[in-house]
């Protein structure tokens, strides 16, 4: 008898696509394709060899094991898994914002929902990993995590990174309402927090110090109280226990550079602000949807401050809102034309807007992007900002094995393209989406 628990087939024209979390421990090979590497030259009628979830070999000449998996790629573009630097997946609205305008400690790891279905919608137009954070309400946030879609029911064993960044923002209106006060009084208190936690850093080095002492000082005691000396000293004195703060300890790390500070800021008055706080603390900063950040690029350009640039169209945004009213279509291509590290983000008003991550490079590209690094700021370029560039973002042998099909309408079309279609996506050498029929794995 057919085993019903393990597949159900649905007889529906409409429901064309294969959704799995696994397809087994068997080696693949994508061949014959036009391979994206991203960071190095494309390679034509290409060969990628996947085994155990990473990419074994790569390139025109690669020796295949006799019991691997092909994959006939011919005619099509072969590229890293997309990503989504400014995602809501996973995430209910509610749970993106704090009550408490400073709160650092706090992570978006405890606020994920694994079981938000929305995830195959994003899945089936090539995006594997994405980047999740706070909201903007609190001036200080917690912490983001980039995840893998990989289907997992739980959320530790989604998350690729954790404490990825420090969200904050400047000059957000949530009521739609604003005034140049308000503004300067975002950046007045977050200055602050990090003037107090400075402070408080001070405090805990002198502890320290103090600590070591006492320790030292306790041991010779106690040696000369063993040998019975004549005379000893008076006995030392402990000094009072330092109690340590946990918003106070994560800003720390952000002052010694151990985890960036990502500030969402969208009018100029307001990126200027985020990169005065920069300059006076030094401590590593991301510029986040930097709005009109065109208008004072040189400014962005020449601190080497990475920005993620969204949303690329106000159609993936509730409007009207304030923070856009300046908003441009041209701004990633100018930013990235003064070499500004820079990636995309859908930053849409929900989590399944995150599968329209190509078509915002498209509209980047539409608007003066060049698409190699529209392609770059959908990949390897948010995976180093976030620091995950050692397992994914571009192909290349050893990383993790999170790879897209794209099937474009003719020969002379581009990945960008509006009709190219996403076909077969891997996550980690497992197919997790395959355009064919629709298929509940059990």
């Amino acid at each position: 008898m057919m085993d019903y628990k393990r597949t159900v087939v649905i007889p529906s024209l409409l429901l064309l696509f294969i959704f799995t979390s696994t397809v087994g421990g068997q080696d693949i090979a994508i061949r014959g394709g036009n391979i994206l590497t991203i960071n190095d030259a494309p390679i034509e009628n290409g060969v990628i060899l996947i085994k155990d979830g990473k990419i074994e070999a790569l390139g025109q000449d690669v020796m295949m094991p006799a019991d691997v998996r092909t994959i006939d790629a011919s005619g099509k573009f072969v590229m890293p898994g997309l990503i989504d630097a400014q995602s809501r997946l996973f995430v209910i609205e509610s749970e993106l914002n704090e009550s408490r305008a400073i709160a650092p400690e706090l992570s978006i790891i405890d606020a994920i929902d694994p079981f938000i279905k929305e995830y195959r919608e994003v899945l089936a137009q090539g995006v594997t990993a994405i980047y999740v954070a706070p909201g903007s309400r609190s001036l200080v946030g917690g912490k983001g995590a980039v995840l893998k879609l990989n289907g997992s029911k739980t959320a530790d064993k989604m998350v690729l990174k954790a404490d990825v960044a420090v969200k904050a923002a400047i000059g957000v209106s949530p009521n739609n309402e604003s005034s140049s006060l308000t503004r300067l009084e975002h950046y007045s208190s977050i200055r602050e927090a990090l003037l107090e936690t400075k402070v408080y850093m001070q405090r805990k080095e002198k502890y320290d110090r103090e600590l070591a002492e006492y320790k030292e000082k306790k041991a010779e005691y106690e040696k000369k109280d063993s040998e019975r000396e004549a005379e000893k000293k008076e006995k030392p004195k402990r000094p009072a226990k330092f109690r340590p703060n946990p918003t106070y300890e994560i800003l720390a790390k952000v002052i010694r550079n151990e985890i960036p500070l990502q500030i969402e800021a969208h009018r100029v008055s307001d990126i200027l602000n985020a990169l005065r706080l920069a300059d006076e603390f030094g401590f590593s900063l991301i510029l986040d949807k930097c709005t009109e950040g065109y208008m004072i690029s040189d400014e962005i350009a020449r601190r080497k401050v990475p920005v993620i640039v969204g949303p690329v169209s106000t159609s993936f945004v509730d409007m009207p809102r304030l923070e856009y009213r300046n908003h441009d279509m041209r701004n990633a291509g100018i930013l990235s034309k003064r070499r500004v590290k820079l990636a995309l983000g859908v930053a849409g008003r929900d989590g399944a807007s995150s599968k329209f991550v190509l078509s915002a490079a498209a509209m980047a590209a539409a608007n003066g992007m060049d698409t190699d690094a529209a392609l770059r700021a959908i990949t390897l370029t948010p995976a180093e900002i976030f620091g995950v560039a050692d397992r994914i973002g571009n192909l290349e042998v050893g990383k993790d094995a999170d790879i897209v099909i794209l099937n474009p309408p003719d020969v002379r079309a581009d990945p960008l393209d509006a009709l190219t279609q996403v076909e077969t996506v891997l996550i980690e050498g497992k197919i997790v989406f395959e355009k064919g029929f629709c298929k509940i794995a059990g």
